[in-house]
């Protein structure tokens, strides 16, 4: 029968390891730190050299016709993510196609869409400078606007048709009550043989004056409900709620690449170390 295998107490074992770390590392100390700082600086000198990349960012209000939206802000958000919508802001914005220019591909890759509220959604976009960031938003807003005016502009133009139609009735209802007026007036200055006609006849006027007054009234009520429904708090474009905002700043921090590259570089140093060290402790 075989013995009982003998264990190493765990702070052994650290303490062992740490021990064959330190002299693999002290073996090859000028290595270890040298490639690191090495590492570091090329990688700090070559963030340097990358432009400038600019996040604008900006709250959309989707337009709405009569309280209603003309298009859902789920389907708006798909359509501003889609690679066809984003082609068209790059060429309303006089760019180069994706392929040749950095700026355009930088702005078709980074544009994105999501939605806020009921009736917002956010856009996101970046580009190498301000002024850019910025077109981009604005062009994203404007070609969006102008897809959906071609659902609004009818919706509107049917309201304003029916305004139309109750002004001419409102102007007519008018005239109506000046003639009814005049006509009183007239027959009150009149003198007439029968005054059993003369009564009727005030009777008769009086009963037009007031239906005529009635259907003016009713037709007052429905051209302002009918102007309630163009009023900027129930119909209005696509627009932006607020100035969009512009963050500034590099793809990558210099100093947060030089750690990566330093940490990165010093791992694989010291994995190369302990295996060097290994191998020499198995070959003795």
């Amino acid at each position: 029968m075989s013995g009982p295998t003998a264990t190493v107490p765990g702070d052994q074992y650290l303490g062992g390891l740490f021990m064959f770390l330190y002299r693999a590392i002290r073996e090859h100390l000028l290595l270890t730190i040298l490639l690191p700082l090495v590492a570091m600086t090329i990688a700090y000198l070559a963030a340097q050299q990358l432009p400038a990349v600019y996040t604008a960012q900006g709250n959309v209000r989707i337009g709405r016709v009569d309280g209603t939206e003309t298009v859902s802000v789920t389907g708006v958000v798909s359509r501003l993510n889609s690679p066809s919508f984003k082609h068209r802001v790059i060429e309303a914005m006089g760019l180069h196609p994706v392929a040749s220019d950095r700026t355009a591909r930088l702005i078709f890759q980074s544009l994105a869409a999501k939605q806020e509220t009921a009736d917002t959604l956010a856009v996101t976009v970046r580009a190498t400078d301000v002024q850019q960031a910025r077109a981009a938003a604005a062009t994203v807003v404007r070609l969006l606007d102008e897809e959906q005016r071609k659902i609004r502009e009818p919706l509107e133009a049917d309201i304003k048709e029916q305004l139309a139609t109750i002004d001419a009735t409102i102007t007519g209802l008018l005239e109506t009550r000046d003639s009814l007026s005049a006509l009183i007036k007239e027959n009150a200055q009149g003198a007439s043989i029968d005054p059993t006609s003369l009564v009727m006849r005030r009777v008769w006027l009086a009963d037009l004056i007031s239906r005529n007054e009635q259907r003016l009234t009713a037709a007052k009520a429905e051209r302002h409900a009918l102007s309630a429904k163009l009023g900027a708090w129930k119909t209005y474009p696509t627009t932006l709620l607020d100035d969009v905002f512009v963050l500034p700043g590099f793809a990558l921090r210099p100093a947060t690449m030089a750690l990566l590259a330093g940490g990165a570089m010093f791992m694989i140093v010291l994995l190369g170390v302990v295996l060097r060290g290994s191998k020499a402790v198995r070959s003795a």
